[in-house]
């Protein structure tokens, strides 16, 4: 709570959270359904705000935008599930080290076990991201080399349960292959114009490495053009990605004009 933009985003999300019960409890949701629907509008705003500091952490303002991107969306979608994007926040903060703090083989085993938890419930895109992620680590300064043991493991769980379970991948409609063209072009765009960070990490007040930055760019790249293989739902899953990858684009382009 000591930078402004943790209020606002502290302030925002209480304001959709009240709005949102209010509003359920008015259509003639119960109670507790109507809790568990605000509280995942809440969190939704919470996680694009936390998404866009992880790939663009030297920029607060565009953390800002998500947010008021991902209110927008909150008018047309449904609220996503949280776990996907806990998972994809923990890939992010092993992968940039913007905690300034190592992880820890109990949280490497914890994002294995969410993760796998995920692929068994059918989210089979969350098992290759984590191997990727896993396998980014190995290869940039300060290494954990047991990712590279963690990421075999998960492609391997991915894999299976994709042979077993016979769930389908879906080819991109046509406006998905539009989102899919502005994903890609934006990314490298952000990708290529990563510059050193000004940023200091939050323990340690450690610079943070730009090639870090880079890969926690390029895992969020790829899991934006995953779920679009994996279904409508799967899109909608971590649509607080999408208003990230749109926050930081919008508040870039911004800063060009100016």
């Amino acid at each position: 709570m000591d930078y402004p933009d943790n209020r606002i985003i502290i302030y925002l999300s209480t304001v959709i959270f009240i709005a949102s019960i209010s509003y359920q409890i008015l259509s003639g949701e119960r109670l507790n359904e109507a809790i568990i629907w605000a509280g995942r509008s809440a969190l939704s705003i919470f996680f694009a705000w936390a998404i866009t500091k992880e790939i663009d952490p030297d920029n607060p303002h565009a953390a800002l935008i998500a947010a008021g991107l991902c209110v927008c969306c909150l008018l047309f979608l449904e609220s996503p599930f949280i776990l996907p994007l806990v998972l994809l926040l923990f890939l992010f903060r092993i992968t940039n080290r913007i905690s300034g703090i190592i992880p820890t083989l109990f949280d490497s085993i914890l994002i294995l076990l969410t993760g796998t938890y995920l692929i068994y419930t059918g989210n089979w895109i969350q098992g290759l991201l984590m191997s990727f992620a896993f396998f980014m680590d190995t290869r940039l300064n300060e290494p954990i080399k047991r990712h590279f043991i963690f990421a075999f493991i998960c492609l391997i769980i991915s894999l299976f349960v994709l042979y077993r379970s016979n769930i389908e991948i879906l080819f991109p409609s046509q406006y998905q292959i539009f989102i899919l063209l502005l994903l890609i072009v934006f990314s490298i765009v952000k990708i290529i114009n990563t510059g050193i960070p000004r940023t200091l990490s939050d323990v340690k007040s450690k610079p943070l490495s730009k090639e870090r930055i880079i890969a926690t760019r390029m895992i969020a790249l790829l899991a934006g053009l995953l779920t679009l293989f994996g279904g409508l739902n799967s899109f909608i899953s971590i649509f607080p990605l999408w208003t990230a990858i749109g926050g930081s684009t919008v508040y870039y382009i911004i800063q060009k004009i100016k």
